[in-house]
Order: C-alpha cells, then sequence, then structure tokens
C-alpha cells in the first residue's frame, strides 16, 4: 500500500492528460485554421511578439473576421466565418498569455468589440445569400423515417447496423458525425438494485475515455428502451443482436463494422470486418436511403443529421417541452435547439387550428360580455 495519500503525477503527466483528452478531429481542425490565419497575417506584414499591443490585435482580428476568404478566393458559409474568427481569437488569446503574460479576452473586452461587429456584419452580408446561409438537416416525417426502416433487412449484416443506426439515431437524437464514433462502451445494460436487468441500456459517452469530448460528460445518459408495440424496431434487441454478430476476431471497439461480403460462406469468420465502417461511408447512409424511398435530395436537405432534427421536432410535436428537449439533446440551453424546431404541414394545421380556437373563444366571451 502506498505512503501516500494523494497523486503524485508531475506537471507534465498533467499537461499531457489535458491534451490526450482533446479530440484529433478538433485538433486538426484548430491548426488548419491557425495555419490559415498565419498566412493571411503574413501577406499583411502583420508580426506577433510582445510589443503588439491589445489595440493592434484588435484591428487584427477586425481585419481577419471581414476578410478571410478560402483559398480559391470565394466567401465561406457565414456559419464557417464564425467559427473560424472564435478559433483564432481562442487561440490568440492562449498564445499571449503563454508567451507572453499579456491577459485580453477578445470575447468580451470593449476594445474587441469592433473586432466582433466586423465578425458579424461579415457574416449578416453572407445571410442576404442563399447558397452562404446556414442550412439545417431537413426532419424526415413519419412516414418517410418509416419507409427507410423496411428498407433494411436484420437477418443481414448492412441491413442489421442500419436498422439500428435509424433507430438509435432517431431515440437518442445523435449528431451527424456521432454514430461513426460510436463505441460498445457507450453502452451499458441497466440493472435494478437487486441486480436484475431492467430490461434498458444506459447511453452515454463518459463511459468511454477515449470518446469524442474525453472523460468530460457531454449529456446526462439516455437510453434505450425495450419496444413492446413494435419489436421488430426494438432497439435493446437490435443492440444485442449486433453485439451477437460479432465475431472472436473482432478487436475494434467501434459498434459499427464493415460488412463481411463472404459472410454467407462455411468458413467465413462472421459478419463482419474487423475494421469499422468509414466516416465518408457513414456519412451517405441517411442520405442514401432518402433518394431510395423517392426522397428529392436536390430540394430537401437529407443528412444523418436528419435523425436528430427529426427527434426534436417529433417530440415538440408531441408537446415535449424544450427544457426536456435539451436533455436529450444534450444542449447547454433551449435558444441552441431552435434551429431543429422545423415544422411539417400537419404541425402548422394544428397550431393554425389553435389559434383560430382560441381566437374563436374570445369573440365569444366578448359577445357575451357586450350583451350585459
Amino acid at each position: 500500500m502506498s505512503n501516500f495519500r494523494f497523486g503524485r503525477n508531475t506537471p507534465k503527466e498533467i499537461d499531457d492528460s489535458i491534451t490526450n483528452i482533446t479530440p484529433l478531429n478538433t485538433k486538426n481542425s484548430r491548426n488548419s485554421i491557425w495555419r490559415q490565419f498565419e498566412k493571411f497575417c503574413g501577406e499583411r506584414k502583420y508580426v506577433f511578439d510582445g510589443n503588439t499591443s491589445t489595440e493592434k490585435l484588435a484591428f487584427i482580428l477586425k481585419d481577419w473576421g471581414y476578410n478571410m476568404k478560402k483559398v480559391d478566393g470565394n466567401d465561406y458559409k457565414e456559419a464557417v466565418i464564425k467559427t473560424m474568427w472564435n478559433v483564432t481569437a481562442k487561440q490568440l488569446q492562449e498564445l499571449y498569455f503563454n508567451k507572453f503574460g499579456i491577459k485580453f479576452d477578445p470575447f468580451v473586452d470593449l476594445e474587441f468589440k469592433g473586432s466582433r461587429n466586423a465578425r458579424d456584419a461579415k457574416r449578416r452580408n453572407l445571410q442576404i445569400q442563399p447558397e452562404k446561409r446556414k442550412t439545417s438537416s431537413s426532419i424526415l416525417t413519419l412516414e418517410e423515417y418509416n419507409k427507410i426502416l423496411k428498407i433494411y433487412n436484420e437477418d443481414t449484416p448492412d441491413g442489421l447496423q442500419k436498422m439500428f443506426f435509424y433507430v438509435a439515431g432517431l431515440e437518442l437524437a445523435w449528431r451527424g458525425c456521432e454514430g461513426v464514433n460510436v463505441t460498445i462502451k457507450h453502452f451499458k445494460e441497466e440493472s435494478d438494485n437487486c441486480g436484475l436487468p431492467t430490461g434498458r441500456i444506459e447511453y452515454n459517452c463518459i463511459f468511454s475515455k477515449t470518446a469524442q469530448g474525453g472523460s468530460h460528460k457531454l449529456t446526462d445518459s439516455k437510453w434505450l428502451a425495450t419496444n413492446t408495440t413494435d419489436p421488430r424496431i426494438c432497439p435493446v434487441r437490435l443492440y444485442k443482436k449486433m453485439l451477437s454478430k460479432r465475431g472472436k476476431h473482432i478487436t475494434t471497439d467501434r459498434l459499427f463494422l464493415t460488412p463481411n461480403p463472404a459472410w454467407r460462406e462455411p468458413s467465413s469468420v462472421g459478419w463482419f470486418k474487423n475494421s469499422p465502417v468509414g466516416r465518408n461511408e457513414m456519412g451517405k447512409w441517411t442520405r442514401t436511403a432518402a433518394e431510395e424511398i423517392g426522397i428529392d435530395i436536390k430540394k430537401k436537405k437529407i443528412s444523418n443529421h436528419s435523425l436528430r432534427s427529426t427527434a426534436v421536432s417529433q417530440l415538440a410535436k408531441a408537446g415535449v417541452g424544450e427544457e426536456q428537449l435539451i436533455k436529450i439533446t444534450g444542449h447547454a440551453n433551449t435558444f441552441s435547439i431552435k434551429p431543429y424546431l422545423q415544422l411539417d404541414g400537419d404541425h402548422h394545421y394544428q397550431m393554425i387550428d389553435k389559434l383560430r380556437a382560441n381566437s374563436t373563444a374570445m369573440e365569444e366571451i366578448n359577445n357575451k360580455s357586450d350583451k350585459f
């Protein structure tokens, strides 16, 4: 037994641990944005050293916020402008504190207000152009969603995975890229106080320290619950069936695997190869399925993120409040879910009917008041 009560990790070990929880794609994205910023500053002859005033830094960020461009000279989409400016400002803030001990906050300080305004002015100008405006993934109607589920045969490797993906993606309100990063460590079969299974499976990225976001809990736990109404699309059953088809040769903990083309052969190692489905391949799943059931994907933006949009919109339509919705989506506040709240025709008619009913009721009350 150790004589020390507390940990003995060195500052370097702590720093390494902090670095390791940052997802690789986040690191790559930040590095890419910073390289573009450095090239911009090189063309403008801007210099970063301990003698550069915060007033000058504010001017540089103002210039960058309004004049950043793609490699081909075209404008980014308006949402990209915000992301790139914010990432750059944060990295510049960290650089000056770590290297020169100079503190400033480009997101709050009055000195940087013009920089933030330049960023926002550029975004407003781009929002006028439809092709530069941020568009959310379109929702699927329940009829469209059910048609997609009917495409697949769960008794095949591809069909089983996609059945589970569409059911879990909707019920867990997965983000567009969440499925490709899901591992079997993100799921735990729930037990009651007596240790007996409840029939539910708990889902949370915190179960895996190598997940996107590291050991930070991105959202409250969510559950896959047994569907007794329609066992065919029961997520618990489908999940357990997927696990049963993972052969002994599977060493990766990724949930979605590359189907084995020879899975029917007697000598086959099993349904799946020991490799995850590629990000680009999985990214096409919902769009391809939508096209297969007859949705015009040129007119309607369909992606894997459509499952998340559909979940939020359908729950809102059913009367679930925004405070409850963010528990499902994992957003920090209700403002963030507003882009997901898309009305379909039926929902719009229901709202209009309520509006007309309230209007008629008020008119009847007023008429009765006039009589007295």
